[in-house]
């Protein structure tokens, strides 16, 4: 096993390659394959994987772009972008793939691939997490995303690695324009992706052949008839990649395991490819109930089941025991307990503040005149840190919060609640606000606490882990989307951070309604705009950030997530604000180092 940042695609050059439709295709392809990236270890399958999928495509009547390296070709961040924005600038497509293979990094919520001048030129990879928010804003019917790359931490800082957005801005309509954006990722995120070596000198990347066999061997039930042709769905492909990828790295005796994570927006009749093979007739049997390759995914979509929400995706047909045990031992149990037992302010005599778990705080800064209370610094461990805010501050407040170590975080500050802050590892793990005992929502909290903090667990776990997202046609989506609204809807009035977690799910399943019905219910509760739910709302495009002071709050995004947003939503902050970017730490909630500390603490200056 050759561990790749990226494992599959390879790609010969900037080469359009005409299908076999007699024009023009409404159907293209932008396919990059990079096997050298600087100085990391040299791919042996990407360029070719990619180039594999290219041919394919060409011969399924997509019009492909395709930018490959293994023949010492250098491909670029603007070659690709130029590809892809004469693409989507056409305005005919009514599909559109990219594929990627190569070296891939994460952090977070923040995933990037590596081209071949990165990661020493920070503009020479493609920002993902920004691409899909544009192609969810794109007038493309149906934008297919496939990676066969590591979506884990490198070994290498990537804080200054800003990339590039390959979709062009245009102009959104939103209600008009309703992408469903597909999405094959080769891993989980946070795992690394293979290459496999199958014989002397040859090598292919596992997720990139698997994904191309199972249109010349298709499973029995995968293939769908959609206007007299037999296809592969991009559901049943789905479902074909997350059994098959981890059976052929078993049946090899790999010593290593691969999840594939998708998620499909389009209805049943979408697709990619045609079959190039019937599958061979079997007797007809009902299947029971799967007890292998329970994902993440599967996990948080049962627990959410669970509650009054309902599931935020279809539920897959998975054995009830098998189900529990999985879920008993997953990561995503370990981080809800870890949520479910820190300390809460119960007892907090003051009407808006915070309460500090693991870390002592040296220092706190209100943008306005006056600073902080410390009542009780803490010391990281045993004691808790209190903060009082003083009660000359009607209004929500941007705070900032230093610690020990000088690293610290940016958080509104909200009359009448008790902010809960965790801090692990140098990172901020929770962010959860309670009505204050002052507080007249506190009889509201007291009836509805069990449930709402099993909810907030659930959903900030679900987060951290990224699969806190709600999948399937628009018509599901919606429904979905409905059904998480009417649960949380008061809850919000009694912890504001379930808004914004829900913000984060509808903006990523395309929802804009849905975004904006929580921010007008949140401004309208709280007397201000949360800063992450207005982004979201695209309430702050076009904006300066310090001339909303007195109405958005704080004056940054609370998640990690919002910054890699700003540059496509067209967001401007502060200057000392966007420099503290470059210190921010991976997690799941805004943590800066002390270098941004520093900055954060001239923009509060600036403020006053």
């Amino acid at each position: 096993m050759l561990l790749g940042g990226l494992a599959l695609a390879q790609l010969a050059a900037p080469l359009p390659l005409r299908g076999q439709t007699g024009g023009v295709s409404t159907r293209a392809a932008v396919v990059v394959g990079v096997n050298k990236t600087g100085d990391l270890p040299v791919l042996r399958a990407a360029a070719s994987g990619a180039k594999s999928v290219a041919s394919w495509l060409s011969a399924e009547g997509f019009e492909v772009k395709f930018f490959g390296d293994d023949d010492g070709r250098v491909v670029t961040a603007d070659g690709i972008k130029r590809a892809v924005t004469e693409l989507v600038n056409r305005g005919t497509l009514t599909q559109l793939v990219i594929y990627f293979s190569g070296h891939g990094v994460a952090f977070g919520t923040t995933e990037f691939w590596l081209l071949s001048g990165a990661p020493d030129d920070l503009a020479e990879a493609v920002s993902v997490t920004e691409c899909i928010d544009q192609a969810n804003r794109s007038a493309i019917p149906n934008v297919v995303i496939i990676c066969d790359a590591c979506r884990s931490i490198p070994d290498f800082d990537t804080t200054l690695l800003h990339g590039t957005v390959l979709f062009p801005r245009g102009s959104f309509v939103p209600g008009v324009q309703s992408p469903d954006v597909d999405r094959f990722f080769g891993t989980r995120q946070g795992a690394p992706a293979y290459e496999v070596k199958i014989a002397t000198d040859n090598y292919a990347g596992i997720y990139t052949s698997t994904l191309l066999d199972a249109f010349k061997s298709p499973h029995a039930g995968m293939v769908t008839r959609v206007k007299d042709v037999d296809v592969i769905s991009n559901r049943a492909l789905k479902a074909f990649l997350l059994e098959e990828v981890p059976a052929r790295l078993k049946a090899a005796n790999s010593k290593v395991i691969q999840y594939p994570d998708s998620k499909i927006e389009s209805p049943e009749t979408a697709y990619i490819g045609r079959v190039a093979v019937q599958p061979t007739p079997t007797p007809t049997v009902t299947p029971g109930p799967t007890t292998g390759n329970i994902t993440v995914s599967d996990i948080a979509n049962h627990q959410f089941s669970l509650t009054r929400v309902g599931p935020l995706a279809s539920l897959r047909d998975l054995d009830f025991k098998a189900l529990d045990r999985a879920s008993a031992a997953s990561e995503l149990s370990r981080v809800q307990r870890e949520f479910l037992d820190t300390k809460k302010a119960d007892s907090f005599d003051t009407e808006t503040g915070f309460f500090v778990v693991g870390a002592s705080v040296r220092a706190v800064w209100i943008a306005g005149d006056q600073g902080g209370d410390i009542a009780d610094a803490g010391d990281g461990r045993e004691r808790p840190a209190m903060i009082k805010i003083p009660g000359t501050y009607r209004q929500p407040v941007t705070t900032a919060l230093i610690f020990e170590d000088g690293s610290g975080t940016v958080v509104a500050a909200l009359p009448g609640f008790i902010g809960s802050l965790t801090v692990r590892g140098g990172q901020v793990t929770s962010v959860a606000y309670a009505p204050s005992p002052q507080s007249s929502r506190r009889d509201e909290y007291a009836g509805e606490n069990a449930r709402l903090e099993e909810l907030r667990a659930l959903a900030a776990a679900s987060a951290k882990l990224g699969v806190f997202r709600i999948e399937g046609d628009k018509e599901a989506r919606t429904d979905a989307g409905r059904r998480l609204a009417n649960q949380i809807r008061v809850l919000k009035s009694v912890d504001p951070t379930l808004g914004i977690y829900a913000a984060y799910a509808y903006a990523d399943a395309n929802l804009p309604d849905q975004v904006s019905s929580v921010q007008s219910y949140m401004r309208g509760d709280l007397g201000a705009d949360l800063f992450d739910v207005a982004l979201l709302a695209d309430r702050l495009t076009g904006q300066r950030i310090e001339e909303l002071r007195n109405s958005v709050v704080p004056f940054c995004p609370m998640l990690t997530q919002g910054w890699q947003l700003l540059r496509v939503r067209e967001v401007s902050l502060a200057e000392n604000v966007q420099r503290a970017r470059d210190s921010l730490r991976p997690g799941l909630w805004t943590t800066f180092g002390p270098p941004g500390m520093e900055f954060i603490g001239r923009a509060i200056q600036a403020t006053k």
